[in-house]
């Protein structure tokens, strides 16, 4: 008898994400599966993970830009309906680096395109090359922002220009024997003006010192080599977000680390969180393994993703927010100790650093201990973005769930996205999305927002085979039994507005 490879509970069908050790379902229900327009921000929503696409809270596609080289690593619409986008081809024999950055119209035309960071060898993916044979490059990878908007999504107040300031996450190749005896891939971030022109650049391997390894980190950090490649090298640090803080109560309150023109990052390989001066370049603020001190109280954090401030006029606004992957990365300089396999999205104060907010989600624990892990879980990928009414969109990348919550936890939208395949992970992922005002994209008529109710839960589910081929000797009810137990939503209910 064939066994029924789903897994229902509550809000829909749970994909067990990738990297997780469940087996994956079969049949996986795509589109929008639960929508209550009363509780939510309505807006449109663009993806990342496949050419950009944006569609409403009913999982109607109602844009996508044509394939002319948009890579939407990541993808972030801008006001008039413009597309912030990477762009194709990819830099050959790189480490997951485009060759430029642009600004796309409705129609898909580059109206602003920078790829002027560094030359790299010509490859075999098309790129113009000059007299010497090699071209240029942005070498962007994993961010971008635009003057006006401190982290790329609709704030009130806030509106990225697209003839301002760009701030660009990229890739160099270079030497430092202190953290490795191969050549490195350096994480650099560069400002580029309306003209074109670097005016700013810092590099992650240059402030080495300033990130506080251990000496057990920095002697197992030497021993690596992850990645090669023609431009590539041992990827050391892997920053995977950029942003500037913005206009905050911190620094109005006279404290120059919070300063507007900072940028905040996260490393995914070590679990830094850090404020870059934009003045010196110097760390003037961090939150770093292995989580003791001040730090203690936000651990485990491994394999982040997302960090950046709430910016103001939103709800939490001057807190941090980032989504917690958990997993065990392969640059985790602190051994198992970190490692948690669940994910969850965390809010804290930056000054305290105490949590004022965080969303995981229920866990069944089988009687005996075994087998408990959380619905919830991308190891990789993977974002969160506050909400002007307060709720929090989450994209679970690793299995391309998107679902806003309420402060409370209650998921209010929820969304799978059919797109965005990856052959390398056997399963569909994004890499981000991102809520969009109606009013960004005057080209499209408002959507009607249509409920949607939930699948009815089961009463029960069949488990898997074992590793052994076993077949568990219970059945599992969703219910008070002794077999199968399941926790509330971990979340902290943030104080009211002021």
């Amino acid at each position: 008898m064939k066994l029924l490879k789903t897994l229902a509970i509550g809000m829909g069908v749970v994909c067990l994400c990738a990297g997780a050790a469940q087996a994956q379902t079969d049949v996986i229900p795509v589109g929008t599966i639960k929508y209550d327009p009363s509780k939510c921000w309505n807006s449109y929503v663009v993806l990342s993970g496949s050419y950009p696409k944006l569609i409403d809270r009913n999982g109607n596609l109602v844009k996508e830009w044509d394939n002319r080289g948009a890579a939407g690593q990541p993808n972030k619409v801008l006001p008039g309906g413009y597309l912030l986008t990477s762009i194709f081809p990819p830099v050959p024999g790189g480490f997951q680096d485009q060759s430029a950055v642009a600004i796309l119209d409705w129609d898909s035309n580059i109206v602003r395109k920078f790829d002027k960071w560094r030359k790299v060898e010509k490859g075999d993916k098309g790129q113009t090359a000059d007299a010497d044979g090699s071209f240029w490059a942005a070498c962007q990878h994993h961010d971008f922002q635009l003057e006006g908007s401190s982290v790329g999504y609709y704030a009130p107040g806030m509106e990225p220009k697209k003839d301002g300031k760009m701030l660009i996450l990229a890739h160099n190749v270079t030497k430092n024997p202190r953290i490795n005896k191969l050549d490195i891939l350096d994480d650099n971030i560069y400002i580029v003006d309306s003209k074109g022109d670097v005016i700013w650049k810092w590099s992650a391997s240059e402030h080495f010192s300033q990130f506080g390894f251990t000496d057990a980190a920095v002697n197992k950090m030497q021993s690596l080599n992850w990645y090669g490649g023609k431009h590539g090298g041992v990827d050391w640090f892997h920053i995977n977000c950029a942003s500037w803080l913005g206009p905050n109560k911190w620094y109005d309150a006279g404290d120059k680390r919070f300063h507007p023109d900072n940028i905040i990052c996260d490393s995914r390989n070590t679990s830094h969180l850090f404020i870059i001066d934009h003045e010196t370049g110097d760390i003037v603020w961090q939150v770093a393994p292995p989580f003791v001190g001040a730090d203690a109280a936000l651990a485990p954090i491994t394999g982040v993703h997302g960090t950046h401030m709430i910016p103001k006029g939103l709800p939490g606004e001057g807190n941090i927010l980032l989504f917690d992957n958990g997993g065990t990365m392969p640059g985790d300089m602190y051994g198992d100790t970190q490692a948690h396999a669940w994910s969850r999205i965390i809010e804290f104060d930056p000054v305290t650093k105490t949590r004022v907010w965080e969303y995981s989600a229920p866990v069944m624990k089988i009687a005996g201990g075994q087998h408990g892990y959380k619905f919830f879980f991308s190891p990789y990928i993977s974002i969160a973005q506050r909400l002007p009414n307060g709720n929090t969109l989450i994209d679970e990348g690793a299995c391309s769930r998107i679902f806003e919550v309420t402060p409370m936890g209650e998921i209010v939208w929820e969304y799978r996205s059919p797109y965005g395949y990856s052959a390398a992970q056997k399963a569909n992922t994004t890499y981000r999305a991102y809520a969009v005002p109606y009013e960004w994209v005057p080209q499209l008529k408002k959507p009607v927002e249509t409920p949607v109710t939930a699948p009815v839960e089961p009463k029960s589910f069949i488990m898997l085979p074992d590793d052994k081929g076993n077949i568990p000797n219970f059945k599992p009810v969703l219910d008070k039994s002794p077999a199968v137990q399941f926790d509330e939503p971990w979340v902290v209910t943030r104080p009211a507005a002021k």
